[in-house]
C-alpha cells in the first residue's frame, strides 16, 4: 500500500460502521431504533437496509482506493455504479423485491455520504507508508 492510515482515521473508519450496523439492527430490534430518525420518517427502518448496504459497500471501496492509490477516481466510478444498481433494482426489477423509489433515494444516500468521510481521510488521514516500493 502507498499510504497507511492515520489512528484517528481508522478509528473513525469503524465507528461509521458501527453507526451503519445499529442503524440495520433496527430493522429488527426496536430496542436500537431512534425516535429522532422515526419521528421524521415512520418508514425509516423499512428503508435503512439499501442505505447501509450502499454505505458500507462505498466506504471499503473508496478507503482501501485511498489507501492504495491516494485517490477516489475509481470510487467515484464505483458509486455511479451503486446508484445505477439501486435505481435499476428498485424501479424495474421486482424479484425479491417490491419496487419502491424511496429505497432508491436511501441506496443514493447510503452511497454520497462516505464522500464526506473520503475527502477528510484523503486530505488529513493517512501519510505516505515508509515501506512501499514503487516498481
Amino acid at each position: 500500500m502507498q499510504f497507511v492510515p492515520k489512528i484517528w482515521a481508522v478509528i473513525v473508519y469503524f465507528l461509521l460502521f458501527a453507526v451503519v450496523f445499529l442503524l440495520f439492527y433496527g430493522r429488527k430490534s426496536e430496542a436500537v431504533r431512534s425516535q429522532f430518525f422515526l419521528l421524521r420518517d415512520p418508514e425509516f427502518y423499512s428503508h435503512i437496509s439499501n442505505f447501509s448496504i450502499s454505505f458500507m459497500l462505498c466506504l471499503v471501496f473508496g478507503f482501501m482506493e485511498i489507501l492504495f492509490s491516494g485517490k477516489v477516481k475509481n470510487t467515484l466510478w464505483f458509486a455511479v455504479l451503486l446508484i445505477l444498481s439501486n435505481f435499476i433494482y428498485e424501479l424495474f426489477i421486482p424479484f425479491i423485491n417490491t419496487p419502491d423509489i424511496e429505497d432508491a433515494y436511501y441506496g443514493l444516500a447510503g452511497t454520497l455520504v462516505p464522500f464526506v468521510y473520503f475527502y477528510f481521510f484523503k486530505k488529513f488521514g493517512i501519510t505516505e507508508n515508509p515501506l512501499y516500493k514503487k516498481d
